[in-house]
C-alpha cells in the first residue's frame, strides 16, 4: 500500500502532532509506503521518521513567525497562522499530484483537520481522499455559543465576536469539504455522530472508528511511586486546555462541593488557554483548600504528574477523543469522564466512571466514591485493570493494523464498525 500523508509537522510531544508521529512510525513498521507532506522546515522533522526507508518526507516551509505584527496577539496569530498553513497546503497539493503521476498512490490521507482547499482543487487528479480529523468547527461553534456567559470572565466582546465569525466560516467550509471527501475516519462513535448530524453526511462515509494510539512504552505505571509521594491526600488531576467546552466551570464548582473533604482530597488543575479561547478567569473562583492551578506544564512535568496523582477527571462537554484519558489509564490511573469523551468509549466502567455531560451532581458523587476506593487496597486492582484497558484499546500496533485493513477494503475490523 502506498499513501500520501498530508498534515501538521509531527513531534515528540503530546497532542495531535505526537499522535501523527506515532501513526507514521507504526505504518512504517507494518510495511506501508508513505510519502509525508508536512507544513514546516525539514530540520523540525523527528529524526526517527527520516531514518525509515519506507517513509519519505517532503516539507513546505512557511515564512510565518511569532512576535511579528501579524502574530502580536493570540487571535491574530490563529488567523494568520491558518492562512500561512493554507499557502503551504496549496504547494504541497501540487507536489502530491506530481508524485502521484510518477508513482500512483492508493490514498491521500489528510491528518488532523477537515479543510482541504488545495486537495479539492486537484481532486480529479488524485486517488481517494481520506480525512482523519481531530475536531470539527461545528462542535466548537456550538459550545462557543452555549458558553457565552462563562467566556465573559476572561474574554472581550470584540474578540468573541471575531472568533464566532471565524468558527461560522470554518464550519460552513468544513461542511462542504467533508461532503467531498471519499472517506472520513472518526476518533470515536460520538464524534462520528456529531459530524454526521452537523455536516449532514452519509453515515456510510463515516462508518469506521480509528482512535488515537498512545505510546504504551512511555506511559507506564510508576513502580514504587506511592512511597515517594509528598502529599497524603487523594489527588485528582484535571489536565486540559482552559478554554471553551472543556468543563472548567464544573471543576470550579466541584472544588467548592468537596469542601468537607479538605485535607483528604485535592484537585490539581494544569493546562493553558488556546489561541482563541481563554477561560482562565474562571479559575479565580476555585476553592484553594481543594484545588490548585499549576498553569501550563511541559511534557516531562506531565509525566511526573501522572506518577503523583491518583485519578483523572475529564468533564468536557465535547471531546472527540481526549488523549489524557488514554494516557492516564496507561499509567494505571482510573478516570472519571463525561459521556462526551471519545477515549472513554468502551472502557471497563470499573476504571472509567461515566457521567452525563454537564451533570455536576453525578460528577460529585463519582468523585466521592472513587476517593473512598482509592484510600483502600483496591487501588492496586484498579491500576492493573486501567493498564490492561489501555493496552487493549490504544495500542498503536492494533490500531494501525486495523487502519490498514480498512484502507485495504477488508470487511472485518476490530475497531472499525458499520453504522
Amino acid at each position: 500500500m502506498r499513501i500520501a500523508w498530508i498534515g501538521p509537522m509531527p513531534n515528540n510531544d503530546g497532542g495531535a502532532t505526537g499522535v501523527g508521529r506515532h501513526l507514521l512510525l507504526e505504518l512504517s513498521n507494518q510495511g506501508v509506503e508513505v510519502d509525508c507532506f508536512f507544513f514546516g522546515k525539514p530540520d523540525n522533522v523527528p529524526p526517527e521518521l527520516i531514518e525509515r526507508q519506507n517513509l519519505r518526507v517532503i516539507c513546505q516551509p512557511s515564512s510565518w513567525k511569532w512576535n511579528k505584527w501579524y502574530s502580536r496577539n493570540n487571535y491574530m496569530a490563529f488567523v494568520t497562522g491558518q492562512i500561512a498553513n493554507l499557502r503551504c497546503e496549496m504547494k504541497l497539493a501540487e507536489r502530491i499530484v506530481e508524485e502521484h503521476r510518477k508513482k500512483p498512490y492508493d490514498y491521500v490521507y489528510q491528518f488532523s483537520h477537515i479543510e482541504m482547499h488545495a486537495l479539492l482543487k486537484h481532486k480529479a487528479s488524485l486517488p481517494p481522499i481520506v480525512l482523519h480529523p481531530s475536531v470539527h468547527a461545528a462542535g466548537e461553534l456550538r459550545w462557543h455559543r452555549l458558553e457565552s456567559r462563562l467566556a465573559r470572565h476572561s474574554e472581550g466582546i470584540l474578540t468573541r465576536a471575531g472568533v464566532r465569525l471565524l468558527l461560522m466560516m470554518r464550519a460552513s467550509v468544513q461542511k462542504r469539504h467533508a461532503r467531498s471527501a471519499d472517506h472520513i475516519l472518526s476518533l470515536s462513535r460520538s464524534f462520528a455522530d456529531e459530524m454526521i448530524e452537523d455536516y449532514k453526511l452519509d453515515s456510510a462515509k463515516v462508518r469506521h472508528i480509528v482512535p488515537n494510539p498512545i505510546d504504551l512504552e512511555k506511559f507506564v505505571p510508576k513502580q514504587g511511586q506511592e512511597g515517594k509521594r509528598r502529599d497524603s491526600r487523594i489527588t485528582f488531576l484535571f489536565a486540559s486546555r482552559i478554554s471553551v467546552r472543556k468543563g472548567t466551570e464544573m471543576i470550579v464548582e466541584l472544588s467548592h462541593r468537596l469542601q468537607d473533604l479538605a485535607g483528604q482530597v485535592r484537585i490539581l488543575i494544569v493546562g493553558n488557554h488556546s489561541l482563541w479561547s481563554d477561560y482562565r478567569g474562571l479559575l479565580k473562583n476555585i476553592n484553594p483548600e481543594i484545588a490548585t492551578y499549576l498553569g501550563r506544564v511541559s511534557g516531562k512535568e506531565m509525566d511526573a504528574l501522572y506518577a503523583s496523582v491518583d485519578a483523572l477527571i475529564q468533564p468536557a462537554h465535547y471531546e472527540p477523543f481526549g488523549l489524557t484519558v488514554a494516557e492516564a489509564l496507561a499509567t494505571g490511573i482510573p478516570v472519571i469522564a463525561s459521556d462526551k469523551i471519545g477515549a472513554a468509549e468502551g472502557v471497563d466502567k470499573t476504571v472509567c466512571r461515566i457521567f452525563r455531560a454537564g451533570d455536576i451532581d453525578a460528577l460529585e458523587r463519582l468523585t466521592r466514591q472513587l476517593a473512598e476506593e482509592l484510600a483502600t487496597p483496591k487501588r492496586e486492582e484498579l491500576a492493573a485493570i486501567a493498564r490492561s484497558e489501555a493496552k487493549r484499546l490504544y495500542s498503536g500496533e492494533t490500531i494501525v493494523s486495523n487502519l490498514i485493513s480498512i484502507l485495504g477494503g477488508r470487511k472485518e475490523s476490530a475497531i472499525g464498525y458499520d453504522r
